[in-house]
């Protein structure tokens, strides 16, 4: 008797855990539905004007990150505006901000995940939305402080192969010189120019996209958790006008600055707007990657676009 209530307790749990593999593997589309508007800010094109940079501000929330199409929705609405108003053409530079790619690890997740309030709602339904992948990151990081930055892993390759699809194809098809921001992954490394996760630690990478949509120079990648004596600048070429690109984490949230070979600010400091939840390991508890309260160029909804006209060198 007891071996066959131990059999028939066993069916069941066999049973649940079946059922609970094909719950978490079923993904029913949400509902998308996303704020497309967007401001300019720009003054008249200067008669000598060679290039431009303009820097997207986007406001982004988790549903943005459904898929790569639904970012790639928001940013063409973004640099269709451009498109219209002049300020798109072989001597631009579209700039995004610092960890825009890094929320890629937010795709094909259950629809609860993008209702989250919390980071502890986040990391639940990341946990409870790839159950095999999540046991194995859990087997190779018990700590539960590495637990954000394990979930991040066990979707890195994909986060690679996402953000040079989307952020190629946009540099291509607006003939743009495209800063694509940035995004977190484990020893990133470039192979027969595609970009690819390693095993080793945690890097802010960023690449830089040319008008044909091949990577422009090499990969950027600096430590994580960003520290203000790091040193590492990322560097730009617009064609005769060479760029540098400041990252910093003091404002309480991650800030991009490009700057001119005179060392001036060449634009205005660029962020993300919008909300999205941090869960990711090694960032302190008090940074926003939204911040809200950073100084906007306007009140109005939607993404803000900042272009600035660059003269002779």
């Amino acid at each position: 008797m007891r071996k066959i209530s131990a059999l028939l307790v066993l069916v069941i749990l066999a049973g649940c855990l079946a059922a609970f593999l094909v719950w978490a593997e079923r993904r029913p589309s949400a509902h998308y539905l996303s704020d497309l508007r967007n401001t300019i800010d720009t003054e008249p094109r200067p008669i000598d004007a060679e290039a431009n940079i303009l820097l997207i501000r986007p406001e982004l929330f988790p549903l943005d990150y459904q898929s790569p199409d639904h970012l790639r929705l928001k940013l063409v609405a973004a640099l269709d505006r451009a498109k219209v108003e002049g300020l798109l053409d072989a001597n631009t530079l579209v700039a995004l901000p610092d960890h825009i790619g890094t929320w890629l690890l937010a795709r094909d997740e259950k629809v609860e995940f993008y209702r989250a309030r919390s980071r502890q709602e986040v990391r639940d339904w990341l946990l409870l939305g790839n159950p095999l992948l999540a046991v194995k990151a859990l087997m190779l990081n018990l700590d539960a402080d590495r637990l954000d930055e394990a979930l991040l892993r066990m979707k890195a390759e994909q986060m690679a192969a996402d953000y040079q699809q989307l952020f190629s194809d946009l540099a291509r098809d607006y003939r743009i010189t495209l800063l694509a921001g940035s995004m977190l992954l484990p020893e990133p490394y470039l192979q027969g120019g595609r970009l690819h996760s390693g095993n080793g630690p945690l890097r802010n990478l960023s690449l830089v996209f040319g008008p044909d949509g091949e990577i422009l120079g090499d990969l950027y990648k600096e430590p994580w958790p960003w520290r203000p004596d790091s040193g590492h600048t990322q560097q730009v070429q617009l064609g005769e006008h060479h760029l540098s690109v400041e990252r910093d984490w003091s404002p309480g949230y991650p800030q991009t600055a490009l700057r001119g070979p005179d060392g001036e600010p060449a634009g205005a400091p660029l962020f993300l707007r919008g909300k999205l939840s941090w869960p990711i390991g090694g960032a302190s508890r008090n940074i926003e990657l939204t911040p809200s309260a950073a100084p906007q160029m306007s009140t109005a909804p939607g993404s803000h676009l900042l272009n600035t006209w660059i003269g002779p060198r």
